[in-house]
């Protein structure tokens, strides 16, 4: 029995036959594979991008109306949200916020009797205010010892509770904002505790005393790594260069009217702590409506020539 070998040409025929079918294969793996990356994936950032919005939605929720602006590092220009138009470039987030954590089980009610109030003398009846709750409060949230005179100041409402900018009347001065004045941010001098209420005595003479009052606990603000100056950087805590772009930063714990900024932002008075907030953070948004914010975020993950782009969307009250 004679057995016959391949010809060079079936041969040929068949690695090209195998060739096509490993082409085949690999598209299909590689197709199976893509697919997969994206359904995981794009699962992900949905769920991280809506989780952020929330997250922003009940950080700004805790804030002191009229106090938000949008700050550029590079010009140091800042502006009232309210008041920055389409196309203009601010591209950091800040806002003084109030001691929430601290009004609970009437510890802090956030009203003055007027009655036992007094401009004149400077002096506040602050109604249900339990200085040594406050205070502990404060210095777990901050892992601070200081003084509670010093890590608060007083902010009446006023028109403030409905964000109207009516209220607003030279607003450079007004908060302190990056070496402005801080007319509307009385500083304290003394809390006395008389039973469950407080007598605070301010630093300043208030033109008005309001019946209802923010007890401002410090600033705030949100700025992607890509947005801030490597140079200005002065926290502690973060190696700039350890940071990616695309990383979301919270700055905390710094009180403007003390002429403090926040510590990625040092001219020779910063203060405070920092976070990573979110990472993959392409850009986000937040803008004045009505008595409201709109807050927008937009959160990317790339592999290869893969992209996902999810972006999100909330009213803050």
């Amino acid at each position: 029995m004679v057995k016959k070998s391949f010809t060079l040409i079936e041969a040929i025929v068949v690695i090209l036959i195998i060739s096509l079918l490993s082409i085949g294969v690999f598209n299909i793996i590689k197709n199976i594979y893509v697919r997969n990356f994206l359904a995981v994936n794009t699962s992900k950032l949905e769920f991280k991008s809506q989780q952020l919005v929330d997250e922003l939605a009940l950080l700004l929720y805790y804030r002191i109306p009229l106090s938000v602006i949008g700050y550029n590092q590079e010009t140091g220009d800042y502006e009232y949200i309210g008041f920055i138009e389409e196309g203009e470039n601010y591209p950091i987030l800040e806002w003084i916020g109030y001691a929430n954590d601290a009004m609970v089980d009437r510890n802090l009610s956030g009203f003055i009797d007027m009655y036992a109030s007094d401009s004149e003398s400077k002096t506040l009846k602050c109604l249900d205010f339990n200085k040594t709750f406050i205070k502990d409060v404060l210095h777990n949230k901050f892992n601070s010892s200081d003084s509670l005179e010093n890590l608060t100041a007083i902010i009446f409402a006023g028109t403030f509770d409905r964000g109207e900018e009516s209220a607003l009347i030279d607003y450079d001065n007004s908060f302190g904002w990056h070496g402005g004045g801080h007319k509307v941010v009385f500083t304290i001098n003394k809390i006395n505790q008389t039973g469950d209420d407080a007598n605070v005595t301010l630093e300043d003479k208030p033109k008005r005393i309001y019946e209802k009052f923010y007890l401002a606990e410090g600033a705030y603000a949100l700025a992607l790594k890509k947005d801030l100056n490597q140079s200005k950087w002065n926290c502690s805590n973060i190696n700039f260069s350890d940071l990616d772009d695309n990383d979301l930063l919270l700055f905390y714990n710094y009180r403007p009217w003390m002429g403090e900024t926040f510590c990625g932002d040092d001219n020779g008075d910063s203060a405070g702590d920092v976070v990573v907030f979110s990472k993959n953070v392409e850009g986000f948004y937040v803008k004045k409506v009505n008595y409201h914010l709109e807050i927008k975020v937009r959160l990317k993950k790339q592999k290869g020539d893969i992209v996902i782009d999810v972006s999100k969307q909330k009213v803050g009250f």
